[in-house]
């Protein structure tokens, strides 16, 4: 983050983790539409698969609200980890050069949360 970024927004979602299980199992395809490839592989490595799905898309949703951007598509958002393990956001869209989103992401077997604090240089 630059040194002279200001907040511009700060968001929060929160997710049930069994609507994400029947969605997945019902239409596991729904996948491709709103996480990209490496989301999509982080996600379905381990036992915990739809909690990840979940806590991705609860990100995803958190960091709309915290840039108030409804028109963005929940693709154009990507979530990743650094080698530490933060949550790191990658943004695709016109608007938002020079937009730098942090992140906090938590999950339980019921639900999935994130906060988003977005700053604009």
């Amino acid at each position: 983050m630059k040194k002279n970024s200001a907040v511009c927004g700060v968001g929060i979602d929160i997710t049930e983790v069994a609507r994400v299980r029947r969605l997945y199992r019902k239409t596991p395809s729904f996948l491709k539409r709103f996480f990209t490839p490496e989301e999509i592989a982080y996600c379905l490595k381990g036992k915990n698969a739809c909690e990840r799905i979940a806590a991705r898309f609860s990100a995803k949703e958190a960091v709309i609200k915290a840039l108030d951007r409804k028109d963005l598509p929940l693709k154009a958002i990507s979530i990743s980890k650094t080698e530490t393990g933060r949550p790191e956001v990658a943004l695709k869209g016109a608007g938002l050069k020079g937009v730098t989103v942090m992140l906090s992401l938590s999950h339980t077997a019921n639900y999935a949360c994130a906060s988003a604090i977005a700053f604009k240089a």
